[in-house]
């Protein structure tokens, strides 16, 4: 007799997926924002966006030259508020942001599209288990009640599902 083996279940360690018990709790966003390097701020109002200045393509890669270029000619320019230094601190800015903007990206397209394919299967699930209800409900004419919930909800947002009660006619006006 060979000896008993058991194999071992996967934990949501092994395989990144939940296996049954409790998930682990995704990151909060300001532990996120803590291992991106980011600071997490308030969202901006519509009208507040709509307000800023819309960045043209490449141009952060020229405030360096633009740099080299007021620092020969402030004098000339005489712009106290504008330094070189200044436009050298924003395309650090800029490149490390968008360094990061571009990894959380990448990060947040994976999961909806996971969270999308999840959903998919999900709704399959769910349409099969109403297709195989309405299939079985001359075998069993109590089988469409237990499964109600199912069907009503599958059939407000389905075409084709539950029927709704159609409205009443208004009377037609008189015509003298």
């Amino acid at each position: 007799m060979a000896p008993r083996t058991t194999t071992k279940k996967k934990s949501a360690d092994d395989t990144g997926k939940p296996n049954g018990n409790k998930p682990p709790r995704p990151p909060s966003t300001r532990e996120l924002a803590d291992i991106l390097g980011v600071k997490l701020s308030p969202a901006l109002k519509p009208e507040q966006i709509a307000r800023l200045r819309k960045a043209l393509p490449g141009y952060a890669g020229i405030l360096d030259d633009v740099a080299a270029l007021l620092e020969e000619d402030a004098d000339a320019l005489n712009l106290p508020d504008v330094t070189p230094e200044a436009l050298l601190e924003a395309q650090a800015e800029q490149k490390y942001l968008a360094a990061r903007e571009a990894v959380a990206h990448a990060v947040y397209r994976s999961l909806f599209e996971q969270r999308l394919q999840v959903d998919d299967r999900a709704m399959k699930m769910l349409e099969k288990i109403a297709r195989r209800v309405n299939a079985l409900k001359e075998d069993d004419r109590d089988l469409p009640g237990r499964w109600k919930l199912l069907l009503d909800f599958l059939g407000t947002f389905r075409q084709g599902g539950a029927k709704r009660k159609a409205a009443p006619a208004e009377p037609a006006a008189a015509v003298e």
